[in-house]
């Protein structure tokens, strides 16, 4: 081996370079009440449409009824409508079900404090299933919007085409972001829907997993979370208990 490829090999160490973070239910509680909030506007703007396959939905639970296998199928709401002929204005849909976070969120001080607490030169990137604009306002809310490099969200990955858990979805980030296939196992993904972080395990990505009533929701068990192993486990939102866990992330 010559003296090039020891030094690459030193250089590759497999200290994560790039934080990837899930949103909702990752950065804050889901036990906040914003998340039932968005479910219960998803359910009202059902009832509330008019015109073509809105016509049969008259109450909030013919909504849930309806809601419940679409979203099983395709994994985000507004990506099922589409798929499933329902005609709506994409704007008015994020307006009306993303209202109302300003009644939920705060700055959070501890959130900035973990934020801040890694090497400077970890990139930090939102990737969510909400729209962008939902995703900064939040992010703006917990006083914690200047800390990442990117917000890529439902408009990124172009609503009606790929989302979590997607691969393909995984994909498009991670060529948007100049990551190469070969440095997957350098990106540390944080998220609370065990079926994305899955998704993202498979791609070569340490995985941290947050625990919330989304596992309950997925049909997953608390056994079947021990048995996929994922690096580290936080409870209802990532805080500083990462560190015993996971101290390679603190690396410099």
């Amino acid at each position: 081996m010559n003296p090039q490829q020891e030094d690459e090999k030193k250089d590759d160490d497999g200290t994560p370079t790039l934080l990837l973070f899930d949103l909702d239910g990752t950065l804050y509680d889901h036990a906040c009440g914003y998340e039932q909030e968005i479910h219960s506007n998803i359910f009202q703007f059902m009832v509330e449409m008019s015109g073509g396959k809105f016509n049969t939905i008259t109450t909030v639970e013919e909504a849930q009824r309806v809601w419940q296998p679409m979203f099983d199928k395709y994994n985000l709401t507004k990506r099922a409508l589409i798929a499933e002929g329902y005609v709506f204005d994409s704007k008015y849909y994020d307006t009306f079900v993303r209202k109302g976070a300003d009644k939920y969120f705060k700055k959070d001080d501890q959130l900035r404090e973990f934020l801040e607490s890694f090497p400077s030169q970890m990139k930090k990137v939102i990737f969510t299933n909400a729209p962008e604009s939902s995703a900064n306002e939040i992010l703006n809310l917990l006083g914690v919007d200047d800390l990442f490099d990117h917000v890529l969200g439902t408009d990124f990955l172009e609503y009606g085409s790929i989302c979590k858990p997607d691969p393909k979805a995984f994909t498009k980030v991670m060529n948007y972001l100049n990551v190469s296939a070969s440095e997957y196992h350098r990106v540390c993904y944080f998220e609370d829907s065990f079926k994305n972080l899955k998704a993202g395990k498979n791609l070569g990505f340490r995985t941290v997993f947050i625990t919330s009533e989304t596992l309950e929701n997925e049909g997953k068990s608390k056994q079947e979370l021990e048995e996929e192993n994922f690096d580290a486990i936080l409870h209802k939102n990532v805080n500083m208990r990462l560190r015993s866990q996971l101290p390679v992330l603190w690396k410099e």
